[in-house]
């Protein structure tokens, strides 16, 4: 194993630590919870450490959660654009500021070399922050015209939904259906 391998691994520990110390649950409704209590230990495939206990969701925990962004949808929807692409933002800039920890971590977590991790959780700010921007006109519906395309929004939204990210960029793969 490199130096530069050993020193990446030993700071990517000390954001790891608090993962060990409990078990990683579901943020539903406002508050963390273990679901159904089911979990499964997860390791990294870069060196075969031990990094946690994660919460394994049932289909129940699922419903808990699909229930309760249903019932928040209202709000949401009824947030002005503007103020909807202050909060995007901020949270673009909360991700920014932490990129290199959400790297490190990432990095352990999927195997991914950490040079990639760091553009991934960098574009993930990034999505934020293209969904901000988007959210003043996001009700009058939108074209975004590519030479070899169009795409177009038809509001007629499906509501809460469960997805799955994919295993090599989980962080940044999610944050397009996240924001």
């Amino acid at each position: 194993m490199s130096a530069q391998l050993q020193e990446n691994i030993g700071k990517a520990e000390g954001y790891l630590a608090r993962f060990k110390e409990n078990t990683l649950g579901h943020y539903i409704n406002g508050e963390w919870t273990l679901g159904s209590g089911e979990t499964f230990d997860n390791t990294s495939p870069v060196d075969q450490s031990y990094l946690g206990k994660v919460a394994a969701a049932s289909e129940a925990d699922v419903n808990a959660a699909c229930e309760a962004a249903a019932a928040a949808a209202a709000g949401w929807a009824a947030t002005p654009g503007a103020e909807r692409r202050k909060i995007l933002h901020r949270l673009g800039d909360e991700l920014e500021k932490r990129a290199e920890e959400i790297a490190m971590v990432e990095s352990m977590d999927c195997g991914q070399a950490l040079r990639f991790m760091r553009q991934a959780a960098v574009r993930g700010a990034a999505n934020f922050r293209f969904f901000a921007d988007q959210a003043p006109e996001a009700r009058n519906g939108l074209s975004l015209h590519q030479a070899e395309h169009t795409n177009f929004t038809v509001r007629n939204p499906l509501g809460p939904v469960a997805v799955i990210t994919p295993w090599n960029t989980p962080f940044m793969l999610s944050t397009w259906k996240i924001a």
